[in-house]
């Protein structure tokens, strides 16, 4: 059997799981911020990071790992291991993907590239069920088949704590931007296909986040739904409500909560809030 290392970006949600997995190794993606710059959740934190945007004017932006960074790995890897699991954040939305196969290339080491079409706890889960099937003993094609089906039916909601940050960093145009601010609008957004679209305009916060479960919860039961993340930006409390909300009409269901990452809190802002599941998850 091949040997086999998990390869992923700090856009992911470092669950126990994968924590405590030494195959599962993460690049970090840099966050510049008045001519300083930080590799995401090493060099700063979530918390640092809310109150240096909180403190400042000028907005941070983020930039995907550089070659030479995955080349630096890749080359220690290739010491040990056969073949690279690849699993980055949406090629839509960053060109980690893209840095990554190239320096793969470059070290002339095996690799199978993933684009998750998401972040955060839909790369997680999707390295955890990879996971799980290598060690039952299924092939990289099993896995990667299995994944780019998962990848397909991938299902979220997103309220984002700031609209003025997504704008800055180019995430929303100009007439998006101007609803939900010009208008006191609350738009539900989405990624879809790894693209942010926006799916509904409401008028408050709690009005948002009533049409979130019921969405959620229709979806989750006409599909069989198993698990569902909540992301939050520096808002746990009102996560584990919203958690209680959605268990009220979903009893069974396993309900993880995690922060976002600093890169992504970059572009969402402080008091970003999502459900997010994939619809054939076992």
């Amino acid at each position: 059997m091949k040997k086999i290392a998990w390869v992923t970006d700090s856009t992911v949600y470092m669950s126990e799981t994968l924590m405590n997995n030494p195959d599962v190794y993460v690049v970090p993606l840099t966050i510049i911020f008045e001519d300083e710059q930080y590799e995401d959740g090493i060099t700063i934190t979530t918390e640092e990071l809310y109150k240096k945007m909180n403190d400042s004017s000028i907005s941070p932006t983020t930039s995907q790992p550089s070659i030479g960074t995955f080349v630096a790995l890749y080359e220690e890897l290739k010491e040990k291991y056969d073949h690279i699991m690849m699993i980055h954040v949406s090629d839509a939305l960053s060109g980690t993907l893209s840095s990554s196969k190239q320096a793969a290339d470059i070290v002339g080491l095996a690799y199978t590239a993933i684009d998750s079409k998401s972040l955060s706890y839909g790369i997680t889960y999707l390295i955890e069920d990879g996971i799980r099937m290598q060690q039952a003993g299924k092939s990289i094609e099993e896995m990667a088949s299995y994944m780019e089906r998962v990848i397909s039916s991938l299902e979220n909601y997103i309220l984002v704590g700031s609209l003025k940050q997504l704008h800055k960093s180019g995430r929303m145009n100009g007439a998006q931007f101007f609803l939900g601010t010009m208008l006191s609008i609350k738009p539900i957004i989405q990624i879809n296909e790894g693209v942010i679209q926006v799916v509904e305009k409401v008028r408050t916060e709690k009005r948002a986040f009533l049409e979130i479960v019921k969405r959620s919860s229709a979806s989750i039961k006409v599909n069989h739904v198993q698990k569902v993340a909540i992301l939050h930006g520096n808002r746990e409390e009102d996560a584990h409500y919203w958690k209680a909300k959605l268990l009220e009409e979903n009893p069974s269901i396993q309900i993880d909560i995690a922060p976002i990452s600093t890169t992504i809190s970059v572009h969402a802002g402080e008091g970003t809030l999502a459900f997010l599941w994939y619809n054939t998850l076992e």
